[in-house]
């Protein structure tokens, strides 16, 4: 996708801020362990910029990249009301984010943005990383066998969200998740979070 595309959900803007945000609250501390203070980052597929603005508090500069304008344009409503200064979003796709912007970044975060990309956007967007960032995060499922209980229900939870949907989760759990992606493209892990048995928090440098 291009950065002018607008990808668009039913759910963006407020609904996700009331009923998916909240429940990330343990996520965004989980990442925020992870930076050092005074570190510049970029969330890549930024939401509501939930992410972003939370970690406004120890960072020096925080750019939020997301391909929905509707979610731009909240992340910003929230940004001027809070009347915070040292986060800036921006409507785009990480496939070219090389391109938008001039910065040089300590992170690049993915928080449960990979698993809804096609894989030969994963690939794209991980060498676009490469330019601009000199370490990763990502935040994403673990890999679980679809027998298992975990498995399933995230199974069920992707199905749900619509079948390009869950092509792209399907094909992030056959290339083994975060870390079989981490390893295709050189990245060497640092440190390894996991949450509640579902999810990883991955820290990457390239090797």
């Amino acid at each position: 996708m291009g950065s002018h595309e607008d990808k668009k959900h039913w759910y963006d803007g407020k609904l996700y801020n009331y009923f998916i945000d909240p429940a990330t609250e343990e996520t965004r501390r989980i990442i925020s362990s992870l930076i050092e203070d005074n570190s510049n980052v970029i969330d890549i597929g930024c939401g509501t910029g939930s992410l972003a603005l939370f970690l406004s508090k120890k960072c020096n500069n925080v750019l939020g990249l997301e391909l929905s304008k509707k979610m731009v344009s909240y992340a910003n409503s929230i940004k001027q009301e809070r009347k915070i200064i040292n986060v800036h979003f921006l409507h785009g796709t990480a496939e070219n984010v090389s391109q938008l912007t001039n910065e040089r970044f300590d992170y690049a975060i993915f928080s449960l943005s990979l698993h809804e990309m096609k894989s030969e956007t994963r690939i794209k967007a991980l060498e676009e990383i490469k330019k601009i960032a000199n370490s990763i995060i990502i935040y994403d499922y673990l890999v679980k066998k679809n027998t298992s209980f975990k498995g399933v229900l995230n199974s069920t939870i992707e199905f749900l969200a619509g079948k390009d949907h869950f092509e792209n989760y399907k094909s992030f759990q056959k290339e083994n998740g975060i870390f079989g992606l981490l390893e295709k493209n050189g990245f060497m892990v640092e440190k390894i979070i996991i949450d509640k048995d579902t999810y990883a928090a991955v820290k990457a440098k390239l090797k």
